[in-house]
């Protein structure tokens, strides 16, 4: 409508804006726009991460060992060629807990979140 033969349809335009109210042209001009929709929170790739770091962290023997150093006791988590860091100093009452409790989490949920050096 903004294309005029002689002024025509562009004074149609403008006369039909002043009759409008400020809301009704806020409508008229926004009513265009498409809305966008919300953003998703879990994308393809990183599922498709997950359930790589699932199966590796599943296909390597995974032991939690206990050992002494000076007499203070640590506790480890191996898979395959892979440690973590050593937890503690602990007794090794202490350690033999901690090796229990991380094998049951290991046993529930695998090794995908433990940080191998």
């Amino acid at each position: 409508m903004l294309r005029s033969a002689g002024g025509r349809e562009r004074k149609q335009m403008t006369d039909r804006s002043s009759t409008m109210s400020p809301v009704q042209q806020e409508l008229s001009v926004t009513s265009g726009l498409r809305t966008v929709a919300p953003a998703r929170h879990h994308s393809k790739v990183v599922k498709f991460i997950s359930e790589v770091a699932n199966e590796a962290a599943n296909d390597a023997p995974t032991s939690v060992e206990i050992f002494s150093d000076s007499g203070h006791w640590y506790c480890r988590v191996r898979r395959g060629h892979e440690k973590t860091r050593p937890m503690g100093p602990y007794t090794k009452r202490q350690a033999e807990r901690i090796q229990e409790a991380r094998r049951m989490s290991i046993a529930e949920r695998g090794t995908s979140r433990i940080m191998f050096e």
